[in-house]
C-alpha cells in the first residue's frame, strides 16, 4: 500500500513525492507525471543538474523552449525553456536534499 511522503511542494511548478511501501518517487511538473525508482530518480536528478550547469542563461530567450529532455520511453521528450530547467532543477535538488536528509537521520537514529 501507498503511503506518500512530499518532498517538495510548489503551487505552481509541481512537486515531489516519495512512496515509503514502495520507495518509488513521483516528479510531476508542468503536465508531466514521471514515476521512478530510487536508482533512476537519482540519474534524472543528475542529468538535470548538468544539464542546468551547462546550459547558458540568455535573458532574451529564458521563456523559449528550446530544451528537450530524453526520458526512458522512446521518442518521448519533455520540452522546456530555460526559466522551466531552473525551476526543475530547483524542484529536484530541494528533493534531493530531503532524502539525504533522511538517510541520515534513518542512519543515526538506527546507530
Amino acid at each position: 500500500m501507498c503511503n506518500y511522503q512530499t518532498l517538495f511542494y510548489d503551487d505552481e511548478c509541481g512537486y515531489v513525492i516519495l512512496c515509503r511501501g514502495c520507495d518509488s518517487i513521483q516528479v510531476a511538473f508542468g503536465n508531466v507525471l514521471l514515476t521512478w525508482n530510487r536508482p533512476d530518480f537519482y540519474d534524472f536528478y543528475n542529468f538535470i543538474k548538468r544539464m542546468f550547469n551547462e546550459t547558458p542563461i540568455d535573458s532574451a530567450t529564458i521563456n523559449k523552449k528550446t530544451l528537450a529532455i530524453p526520458v526512458p520511453c522512446e521518442g518521448v521528450r519533455i520540452l522546456l525553456s530555460s526559466r522551466e530547467l531552473q525551476q526543475l532543477h530547483k524542484m529536484l535538488d530541494s528533493a534531493e536534499t530531503e532524502l539525504q536528509s533522511q538517510q541520515l537521520m534513518s542512519m543515526l537514529s538506527g546507530a
